[in-house]
C-alpha cells in the first residue's frame, strides 16, 4: 500500500493568535491537504472569528479545554484525525511557498510498510527572526501509529504505551517558517512565565528527566543567578553520570553539553571567569575535541578582558574554518558566534576599521554577549564588580 492513498491533515494549535493565524492558514489552504484543523485552546481574542472566515475553504475549528499541557492538546488532535498523515503546524509558523507540494510529494513517495508505529518526520523549522533552523523536531507521522506526545511544554513524541520509547526520526527537506520567538511576541504572550510554570510541573512529575532542567535554563537564562546556573549544571552532571532513560532522542550528556553552553553566556556576561573556564574544559571533554562553543567563550574571556593574544585569535579562526568542528556547535553550527568573537578580538588587537571590515563579510549574531555582532560592552558588569563563585 502506498501513502498516496492516505489523506494528509494539517493541525494548527492556537490560542490568542490573531497576529498570525491568517498567515498560517493562507500557507496551507487550497494546497492539496485533505483536512485543515485549528485546535483552539481558549482564545479570548479574535482568533476563532478569524478561523471561521476560512470555514468556506474547508478549515475546521475544534475547541479543547486548556489543562496546562501542550502534549494533551496535541494528543486530542491526533484522536480527532484518527487516520492518515498528520502534520502539526504551529500558529506562529507558515509553510514556505514550495513546501506543500514538497511535503505531499514526499509522503506520496513513502511506502507504508508493515510497521510504521515508530516512524516520524521532521521538517526544517526556520526561525526568520534569528536566522537559524532546527531539523530534529518530529511534526509528521501517521495518526493511527500509536505515537503520542509527552510533557506539558517543549513536548516530545514517543512510542509505546507502557514505556516511552524514542521515535524513529527522519528529516524532510520541507521548510516551515517561524517567528514566535521575537522579543515582542515573547513579552506580549508572556511565554517565559508560562513556560517556567509548566516546566516546574514537569520537573515535579518527572524529576529525573534532564530535558526539563535544560529547558528551564534555556527559557529563563537572563533571569538566573550564577549560583542557580551552577546548581542546574551540577544537577545535569549527576544525571549524565547515571543511567537515566529519556523518551526522546537526546542523551543526558548532550543535555548537559547544551546547558553548559547556555550557562557560559550568562557567566561570561557576569565575568565569572573561573567557572566559565571549568565549563569550557568540560564541553571539550564531552565533545572529545576543541569545541567551537568552548573556543567562543575562551575568545570572549579575552575579548572583554584586559589582554588579547595572537594565539587566541589564531585558534578561534582555526576552529571557525573547521566545518567538522562547527557541526558540533550547540550555539550556531554555521559559526556566526565565532565570527562575532573574531571581530571583537580583531577590534581589540588591530582597531575598529579592521573589525568592521570583517563584520561586513559575516552574518549577524545575537546572544547575551552580542547584538548584531556588536558587543554589548556597555551592558557588561565592570571587572571590579564581578563576583567569583
Amino acid at each position: 500500500m502506498k501513502s498516496a492513498a492516505l489523506p494528509v491533515t494539517v493541525v494548527v494549535l492556537a490560542r490568542d493568535e490573531q497576529r498570525c493565524i491568517a498567515r498560517c492558514l493562507d500557507s496551507v489552504v487550497g494546497r492539496g491537504f485533505a483536512r485543515i484543523i485549528v485546535v483552539d485552546t481558549g482564545s479570548v481574542d479574535r482568533t476563532p472569528n478569524m478561523v471561521e472566515e476560512y470555514r468556506s475553504s474547508g478549515v475546521e475549528l475544534m475547541f479543547v479545554s486548556w489543562n496546562d499541557s501542550f502534549a494533551e492538546a496535541r494528543n486530542l488532535a491526533i484522536d480527532a484525525v484518527d487516520s492518515g498523515w498528520i502534520v502539526f503546524l504551529d500558529a506562529d509558523e507558515w509553510l514556505a511557498p514550495e513546501s506543500p507540494n514538497r511535503l505531499i510529494g514526499a509522503l506520496r513517495n513513502l511506502a507504508v510498510v508493515s510497521n510504521m508505529s515508530r516512524a516520524a518526520f521532521a521538517p526544517i523549522i526556520y526561525d526568520v527572526i534569528h536566522d537559524s533552523w532546527v531539523d530534529q523536531v518530529p511534526r509528521i507521522f501517521l495518526a493511527d501509529s500509536g505515537l503520542r506526545f509527552r510533557g506539558p511544554v517543549h513536548e516530545y513524541l514517543v512510542a509505546g504505551d507502557k514505556r516511552d520509547e524514542p521515535v524513529e526520526l527522519t528529516s524532510l527537506k520541507v521548510e516551515f517558517r517561524h517567528d514566535g520567538y521575537s522579543r515582542e511576541v515573547i513579552h506580549v504572550k508572556r511565554k517565559t512565565e508560562r513556560n517556567l510554570a509548566l516546566l516546574g510541573s514537569a520537573i515535579a512529575a518527572d524529576p529525573d528527566d534532564p530535558r526539563w532542567v535544560y529547558f528551564t535554563v534555556r527559557d529563563s537564562l537572563p533571569l538566573l543567578s550564577p549560583g542557580e546556573l551552577v546548581r542546574h549544571c551540577e544537577t545535569l552532571r549527576r544525571m549524565a553520570g547515571q543511567d537515566v532513560c529519556t523518551g526522546d532522542h537526546v542523551l543526558p550528556t548532550e543535555y548537559l553539553r547544551r546547558t553548559l553552553a547556555l550557562a557560559c553566556q550568562s557567566l561570561t556576561f557576569r565575568r565569572e571567569w573561573r567557572v566559565v573556564e571549568e565549563y569550557c574544559a568540560l564541553i571539550d571533554e564531552i565533545d572529545g575535541c576543541s569545541s567551537p562553543d568552548a573556543q567562543y567563550f575562551r575568545a570572549m574571556l579575552e575579548g572583554i578582558g584586559e589582554v588579547v593574544t595572537d594565539r587566541t585569535l589564531r585558534d578561534t579562526i582555526s576552529v571557525r574554518k573547521n566545518e567538522e568542528l562547527l557541526a558540533k556547535s550547540t550555539l550556531c553550527p554555521a559559526g556566526r558566534h565565532l565570527d562575532a568573537a573574531i571581530a571583537l578580538l580583531v577590534e581589540r588587537r588591530f582597531g575598529v576599521e579592521k573589525a568592521e571590515e570583517y563584520r561586513g563579510m559575516c552574518m549577524d549574531w545575537d546572544d547575551m554577549l552580542f547584538e548584531r555582532s556588536r558587543p554589548r560592552i556597555s551592558q557588561l558588569p565592570s571587572l571590579a564588580s564581578s563576583a567569583v563563585l
